[in-house]
């Protein structure tokens, strides 16, 4: 395989999972916004399942997620500009 061929290859590659990482980091965003609408009615005075609130917090759980999949996304992008990099017509 050539370096133009692997750069391909690598760019097809980083543009999908780009669009997989973000479709994913959507969803969590969306389940972060619930967890915490969930979290909130917790709170309230009036609610009576103070057990929830002593378990491990689920917007823990959903701020993890995000943060990885924020981080796998920084590295899909990378590669995907190194490999936009290696397919531009060099200057002579």
């Amino acid at each position: 395989m050539s370096l133009q061929d692997n750069a391909t290859a690598a760019l097809g590659w980083a543009t999908a999972r780009e669009q997989e990482l973000q479709a994913e980091l959507a969803v969590a965003h969306q389940v972060r916004i619930l967890v915490e609408a969930k979290m909130a009615e917790l709170q309230h005075p009036k609610c009576e399942n103070r057990r929830a609130q002593e378990r491990e917090v689920p917007d823990v759980f959903v701020a993890r997620q995000i943060n990885s999949l924020s981080t796998e996304l920084t590295g899909v992008r990378q590669v995907k500009c190194l490999a936009e990099w290696a397919l531009a017509p060099q200057e002579g």
